[in-house]
């Protein structure tokens, strides 16, 4: 069994290469019928290419082969439709909430502000590619950033910059291996299981003020995160 599901897993590898990113593979039945095995031993051969990762699963949907990672260097303050961009894919946002609030008391610390203060809290779904990668649950000062739908929906960073002048000069960020909230596994396509990069984000501008705070929840199959080091 052992060196029949290796073997077909070599055969799927070669053929999913001629495939192109995130194609559907035919389902377990009809892989097991075209190559005359069980379905067991096509499972084990899906196993070993996604464990490679090759393929991907999407739960109740199917298994597709693999998009090259998107990689973001966190010494290089840089927007995630540039991002996309600079490695020849096609980024696209979904809004899920965008809503002007007070401030409580932990946003207001994080943002340095007023308690009570207005801010946009903005979560958006970020895709690569038609294929999603981030959740981002975002918070900017009313007064310092001003915002609406359709610059939330487009880059707010070239927003920033361009529209409004000013200079975004560095941004604290922690990050965090755990698991994502139970309302935004769906709109990443995984389980509660799977574990996410959870990566909290404070951008300052060039005054000193903090022009936002965000939590983004990351896909670990299809991000990485790479820090430089200078000596």
């Amino acid at each position: 069994m052992s060196a029949k599901y290796h073997f077909l897993a070599e055969q799927l590898e070669a053929r999913i290469e001629k495939l192109g990113f995130n194609a559907p593979l035919p389902s377990e039945r009809d892989l097991a019928l075209e190559y005359n095995v069980s379905r067991m031993t096509i499972r084990k051969s899906i196993d070993a290419l996604v464990d490679k990762n090759k393929l991907y699963r999407v739960p109740h949907v199917g298994t597709f082969t693999t998009d090259k990672k998107l990689y973001k260097k966190m010494d290089v303050f840089l927007g995630f439709s540039r991002e996309v961009e600079q490695v020849g894919g096609t980024p696209s946002t979904t809004l899920l909430e965008y809503s002007l609030m007070p401030a409580d008391e932990r946003i207001a610390t994080k943002l340095d502000i007023e308690k009570g203060s207005y801010v946009y809290r903005i979560v958006r779904l970020r895709k690569k590619n038609n294929v999603p990668l981030i959740i981002d649950e975002s918070y900017f000062p009313k007064d310092t950033v001003p915002l609406n739908e359709k610059i939330v929906q487009e880059s707010i960073y070239q927003y920033i910059q361009t529209e409004l002048g000013l200079n975004m000069v560095f941004a604290d960020q922690k990050l965090v291996a755990t698991f994502c909230k139970a309302p935004y596994t769906q709109y990443l396509e995984i389980d509660e299981q799977t574990p996410v990069m959870y990566v909290e984000l404070t951008g300052y501008l060039e005054d000193g003020r903090i022009f936002e705070y965000s939590e983004s929840y990351k896909n670990s199959d299809r991000y990485e995160l790479v820090i430089r080091s200078h000596h």
